[in-house]
């Protein structure tokens, strides 16, 4: 698995193909989790996060925000946001889920694919687990 800068670099990248502006920023709070304006095609990523290695899925979440039209009850959608919809919420993890996958699954036997060891690698909460479990199989089967 290449290393997290690498692969951060990869999603902002991504981001950049698709017409979607983003600020990296340290100066945030380390609890203020990453935003994204979806009308003006912008991320905001708090790298100082106290969970970094968290930082490649709020990535790929803010950009699924993007990508999906997502709108919020105000200008910004956050990540996991008591302010958004849950159904938006899941559909953004799903979509940060699925551009980590190509990262984790680099180098890797079908037999080495392990669901839990895919969300240590980036901190994924928990409550995501069947998602990341649904995501590797359809991530599996079309490839």
């Amino acid at each position: 698995m290449k290393l997290v800068d690498d692969i951060i670099a990869n999603l902002l990248n991504y981001a950049f193909d698709h017409n979607i502006g983003y600020e990296l920023t340290h100066f945030l709070d380390p609890h203020t989790p990453s935003l994204a304006d979806t009308k003006r095609r912008k991320i905001i990523i708090n790298m100082g996060y106290y969970r970094p290695r968290q930082i490649p899925l709020q990535i790929g979440h803010e950009i699924t925000h993007v990508l999906n039209g997502d709108r919020s009850y105000h200008q910004w959608i956050g990540f996991e946001s008591i302010h958004s919809d849950p159904r938006i919420e899941l559909a953004a993890d799903r979509g940060g889920i699925r551009l980590l996958l190509p990262y984790y699954f680099e180098g890797k036997e079908l037999e080495q694919i392990n669901v839990q060891e895919f969300m240590d690698c980036f901190d994924i909460p928990q409550h995501l687990f069947e998602t990341a479990v649904d995501e590797i199989y359809m991530y599996e089967k079309s490839n």
